[in-house]
């Protein structure tokens, strides 16, 4: 048995992996609570710290890396293991990530690999899991009410990134808005390789700033005053996102019923019907069972990872189509276990495909479900958790 001191900030997670800790056997004494600032909170420090002192804990876990949790750990030497279902981490955090007490499992092979080049210790590429009898149960006990409000045949739940882009490039020189565009433009007709960060100079983000200075106002994205290679990637990867999904589901509303559930509204879907947003836990996997097609339209910044998202939805029972991923085409065999898209008209063929095949439908959901429970378990994750933390 390990003895677990778990901190908790609400995440979409959390529960499922508290249950199979306990499920196995481990206790896990659970913290919640949100932090005003993720570097500094007196009173969280010094609560956290006692259940450290007065405990006799083998190691702290976190859904995603929290860094004050990270430098108390590192103070009382006690194994942090925190394992992200967001992608990408912050970059900021740096110093952070290398302190020796900590473990920390990315979903998205090709981010963790990027970290371990920079010679973080202990940073490990792990999938994320799915709980699926939560997620059966869940969807299988809508009633007749939730069948009539989350029948359709195509549904999107996600949010739209409202990208700073724009705003970053208002003072910027012609040249490099064109060239940014160029960018954004180009990285919406490729799948399976992200080419931004590779295509940004060091020089780029600083002629932005520069830009500003001249104007008088100074660029704060992450408190160093100036705009970072990563923040304007990050910006870059946010905007092609929100415009992929936007030209979709406009594209697809024209021929069929499409929903989505959103914290957003965007005035360029005003014709595709706006349903709010979908309680994570309640109700999102009878909208997945019930939808005939559920896209996942990753974030450009997920290089090669498995989105949460789309596990949930094959977890539900329901049908996935996605964005070609990298990981995806590796865990399941596309065309038989999930359906992947390389263009925005071939999602539209394939969509097309199988709204008007239902067995072929089927047969897809029954695949994917038997993949999921043979390697994207919650067991499974903390076996390889622990193993690798040496618990």
């Amino acid at each position: 048995m390990v003895n677990i001191l778990f901190y908790d900030f609400i995440s979409y997670t959390q529960k499922d992996l508290a249950y199979y800790l306990k499920k196995a056997g481990h206790h896990c004494k659970n913290i919640l609570y949100k932090m005003r600032n993720a570097y500094e909170d007196d009173f969280f420090e010094y609560r956290f710290g006692q259940y450290l002192a007065d405990g006799d804990f083998d190691c702290v876990i976190s859904m995603n890396f929290h860094p004050l949790v990270a430098k108390i750990c590192y103070q009382y030497r006690i194994k942090y293991l925190s394992w992200s279902y967001d992608s990408p981490i912050s970059r900021d955090y740096m110093e952070y990530y290398q302190y020796p007490t900590n473990y920390i499992f990315l979903f998205d092979r090709m981010e963790a690999q990027y970290f371990q080049s920079q010679g973080i210790e202990h940073v490990s590429h792990m999938p994320l899991a799915v709980n699926i009898n939560r997620l059966t149960s869940t969807s299988l006990s809508a009633s007749p009410l939730e069948k009539e409000a989350y029948s359709s045949d195509i549904s999107f739940v996600g949010k739209f990134y409202d990208s700073s882009l724009k705003e970053l490039l208002c003072l910027a020189q012609d040249y490099d808005k064109g060239f940014i565009q160029a960018i954004v433009d180009a990285q919406l007709q490729v799948y399976g390789y992200n080419f931004v960060e590779d295509s940004i100079k060091s020089d780029l983000p600083e002629r932005i700033t520069a830009g500003f200075a001249n104007a008088g106002i100074k660029i704060d994205c992450d408190g160093s005053g100036e705009l970072s290679k990563s923040g304007l990637v990050h910006s870059i990867n946010k905007e092609v996102t929100r415009r992929e999904r936007i030209v979709l589901l406009n594209l697809l509303n024209q021929y069929y019923d499409v929903n989505y559930y959103s914290p957003e509204c965007p005035k360029l879907l005003e014709d595709v019907i706006y349903c709010g947003t979908v309680n994570y836990l309640s109700d999102m996997p009878k909208v997945f069972r019930l939808s005939k097609i559920n896209l996942n339209i990753t974030l450009k910044s997920i290089q090669s990872g498995i989105p949460l998202r789309a596990l949930d939805i094959m977890g539900s029972g329901g049908f996935l189509l996605s964005n070609y991923q990298p990981e995806l085409a590796e865990y399941f065999v596309p065309d038989r276990d999930v359906i992947l898209y390389e263009s925005i008209p071939d999602a539209l063929a394939k969509a097309d495909f199988y709204l008007a095949h239902e067995d072929a439908r089927h047969s897809v959901i029954n695949h994917a479900f038997d993949v999921l429970n043979a390697h994207f378990t919650y067991p499974m994750r903390i076996n390889q958790m622990f193993q690798t933390a040496g618990l």
